[in-house]
């Protein structure tokens, strides 16, 4: 009854690990909004560059959230992101057309003291591993124990 109630324990773990690394992410992230008056593109281009005002969270594209665009005609996506200067590219833009952006992304907000926080944050995942796989062996060797004695 007790090996059964483990392995419960592990899926319903397992079922919620998802909303907690989702948890983590936000506890290490703050969402920011860059506007863009004025970005034009040439006859034939559809991207341009934008300089956002801090790092992409871990200079991951994945973590620019949204972009909009005021031109009707634009459909924008982030392209490529270069940390050295914070350029971000952004592509789906209408040719030889002028518009106004605001690409919302997530940054790094634990800076400082509160960096160790970050580091801490991301070892929680290996912890919840190993407790995973200590109670799936202790609920193991509590049904053989049994078995044999």
């Amino acid at each position: 009854m007790k090996a059964a109630l483990a392995v419960i324990g592990v899926i319903i773990i397992l079922v919620l690990f998802g909303t907690m690394m989702a948890g983590i992410n936000q506890a290490k992230t703050d969402e920011r909004v860059d506007a863009f008056a004025a970005v034009v593109t040439g006859g034939g281009v559809n991207e341009a560059d934008v300089v956002l005002v801090t790092d992409i969270f871990e200079n991951n594209i994945l973590n620019v959230t949204s972009i909009t665009s005021d031109n009707i005609l634009d459909a924008p996506l982030p392209d490529t992101y270069v940390a050295a200067t914070n350029t971000l590219t952004v592509r789906g833009l209408a040719a030889s057309q002028t518009r106004g952006l605001a690409v919302t992304y997530d940054y790094g907000a634990l800076t400082g003291q509160a960096e160790a926080t970050g580091t801490f944050l991301d070892m929680v995942p290996i912890f919840i591993a190993i407790a995973v796989v200590l109670i799936i062996v202790g609920a193991g060797i509590a049904v053989f124990a049994r078995r044999g004695g």
